[in-house]
């Protein structure tokens, strides 16, 4: 009789946890994915993407490449905005790989724009000539949160911070880890209702509950943008959560 209830305890235990493992695995979806790997050498972007400020951005050796490092190999600005056209909503996970190839006095300028859209109901594509420059003021009058990894001239200790618009709010700030030329960084963004985090090679940076300045930001696209860097971005992944 006690093995047979140790067997029915043990099952039961089975199925809980084979029911735990079905649920977490339905409840995430992966809603868009690109390595850039399809691409040839061009200065073309795929159809779903476009930039704002340099011109010097193209698909480089399967990465998506921004230089906005001002040393004349072509680049025009010294600001560099690449959107994803697709907008995105709800619980998110974003992951990406992110590598400087050069950036004088070690800025090392890794920018992500989280959730933007325009007040005014326009697309973003729409109002793109207004900001063909890629001038960092146009884009704070915009709904959506600014997240800023760079060296700041320190590639030693890097600068984090997580800022909201309209209004380049800050929201938090950290000095940790680092930020290194010709270092590749694994980086995972995190949205779940408005406690957003941000992470670089497993490090959690950046860990805030948004519950200041305006509204949360409930949808948006995605933008990579840089200052004074020459990098490229890959693997990019985005998850519904």
């Amino acid at each position: 009789m006690k093995t047979h209830y140790l067997l029915l305890i043990g099952s039961l235990f089975l199925l809980t946890a084979s029911y735990h493992l079905l649920s977490t695995a339905t409840t995430e979806k992966v809603l868009f994915e690109e390595d850039f790997n399809s691409y040839a050498d061009s200065s073309n972007l795929p159809a779903c993407w476009w930039s704002e400020g340099s011109k010097a951005v193209r698909i480089e050796k399967g990465r998506l490449r921004a230089d906005a490092n001002l040393d004349d190999n072509g680049e025009d600005y010294g600001t560099s905005t690449v959107w994803l056209d697709r907008t995105f909503s709800g619980n998110l996970s974003i992951e990406f790989d992110a590598h400087v190839v050069a950036s004088e006095g070690d800025k090392n300028n890794i920018n992500f724009f989280l959730l933007f859209s325009d007040p005014s109901g326009a697309s973003l594509r729409q109002t793109r000539d207004g900001r063909a420059d890629g001038q960092y003021g146009k884009y704070h009058k915009l709904n959506g949160y600014v997240i800023t990894f760079l060296a700041n001239g320190d590639p030693d200790k890097a600068r984090f911070r997580f800022r909201d618009d309209p209004g380049f709010n800050l929201l938090q700030e950290e000095f940790t880890y680092e930020c290194r030329q010709n270092k590749t960084y694994y980086i995972v963004i995190t949205k779940k209702g408005n406690r957003i985090t941000y992470a670089v090679d497993g490090i959690v940076c950046l860990d805030k509950i948004d519950d200041a300045a305006n509204p949360e930001h409930k949808s948006g696209i995605l933008g990579f943008r840089t200052w004074h860097t020459d990098l490229w971005w890959d693997n990019i992944k985005v998850t519904g959560l």
